[in-house]
């Protein structure tokens, strides 16, 4: 093999295993991942809202922005701008980490609607971490149906991610996190195929909109 085609093929390889989006279905929920991109990932969680694919959405994320608001702050405000109404938008302002996106979510969705009403999210989060968070929520939430959707804010098309050099630098950078955060434990390998067989069982017809309601843990 000379190469070129082995560079091609590295290339491919890493664009289907990190560049990783699932088709989408009505879900119960939306799962927004803090980060840098704050105003993308809010802007492409209320278009998808407004398309009717879910009734409820968390924003987490306790990092600083550029302009001093937490990045869950950010969004919510945001996602409101964007006419997403605000008592449908739950925010978790103590995650740092990806992991803490995942489980401090979880401790407030049990809290606000009970995660027994939760059977299928929608993870939006950045482009050139797609899969860890697919990973992440499967380490922490397996029984859930999972999809994937993000913004591309790179000034190039996704399968062009090698040509651009802040693109190609951020997604090398993840590629290389992944194996040692598997063998650590902080995210579990996701089988594909198996994640579009699960939502091809969806119902296509969007949930009932409702507000959240507050919720009593089972004790």
């Amino acid at each position: 093999m000379n190469n070129r085609k082995k560079k091609q093929d590295d290339i491919k390889h890493i664009t289907d295993y990190m560049l990783v989006e699932t088709a989408l279905r009505p879900a119960d929920l939306c799962f927004v991942f803090g980060g840098q991109n704050a105003d993308y990932l809010a802007d492409h969680a209320a278009k998808l809202y407004h398309r009717g694919l879910f009734k409820h959405i968390i924003v987490s994320g306790g990092v600083a922005t550029d302009d001093g608001r937490l990045e869950c702050d950010r969004m919510r405000d945001r996602l409101v701008e964007k006419g997403v109404p605000e008592d449908c938008i739950l925010v978790e302002n103590q995650a740092t980490n990806t992991g803490e996106n995942v489980t401090y979510g979880m401790q407030l969705l049990e809290k606000k609607i009970g995660l027994d009403n939760i059977g299928s999210v929608i993870g939006i989060g950045q482009i050139h971490a797609s899969r860890r968070f697919l990973m992440t929520l499967e380490k922490h939430w397996p029984d859930v149906v999972k999809m994937f959707s993000t913004p591309n804010y790179y000034p190039v098309e996704k399968k062009d991610w090698h040509k651009d050099k802040k693109f190609r630098g951020d997604v090398m950078r993840e590629f290389n996190k992944v194996a040692p955060y598997k063998k650590k434990g902080f995210i579990t390998e996701i089988d594909l195929d198996e994640i579009a067989e699960k939502i091809e069982k969806l119902p296509e017809t969007p949930p009932a909109r409702r507000r959240i309601k507050k919720h009593h843990p089972r004790r």
